[in-house]
């Protein structure tokens, strides 16, 4: 695991939420489970978000902005909003990179995507359709909007979310990443 913590942008382009987190990741099949979320890895990278999200609840950070995709930006969608049930002063926004980015989904998938859409309290689209920069910009929106960013990196590279950890580091973001490649099981 990697930790960097640096100090905050006091020159973001949005207005900043105070004890806030944007959440992100690659789409799933840069994992090695791909879809498959039964996979035991899957699980115990669904149980560090669950983690993950307690510990900031636990240090008063209740805002979250998650990029919502098919993976990472999904699971930490429902985690947040099942935790909202219990505690009204949790708030979720959701970034979608575009409005019919769920249209060829598996209808499981997609079902689940517009059922947490409807539980955040604010859902921010970046295009009407799809183009060459709008998954990079929905990143780039939530970090804007937040103090810090938790990342999770698959074992294949992701170029769009390197852009934006990047962009994190150079706006004085506080950024924490989670290496998925750590999940072992010893026997």
């Amino acid at each position: 695991m990697t930790v960097i913590l640096v100090s905050q942008d006091a020159k973001t382009e949005y207005k900043m939420k105070e004890k806030s987190c944007a959440i992100m990741g690659p789409e799933p099949l840069k994992f090695p489970w791909g879809y498959d979320e039964e996979a035991e890895r899957c699980g115990a990278l669904k149980l560090i978000l669950l983690n993950m999200v307690n510990f900031w609840l636990v240090e008063k950070i209740k805002s979250f902005v998650v990029v919502l995709d098919a993976g990472i930006g999904l699971y930490a969608a429902e985690i947040i909003s099942e935790l909202k049930e219990k505690d009204s002063e949790i708030s979720l926004t959701c970034v979608v990179p575009w409005e019919e980015q769920a249209a060829k989904w598996p209808p499981d998938l997609r079902e689940r995507y517009y059922n947490v859409q409807a539980r955040c309290d604010e859902t921010e689209t970046v295009s009407s359709h799809w183009t060459a920069s709008c998954e990079v910009e929905a990143k780039l929106r939530a970090i804007d909007g937040t103090e810090r960013v938790f990342a999770v990196r698959a074992k294949e590279e992701d170029t769009l979310l390197e852009v934006a950890l990047h962009y994190a580091r150079r706006t004085d973001k506080n950024v924490l990443i989670f290496d998925s490649e750590k999940i072992d099981f010893q026997n």
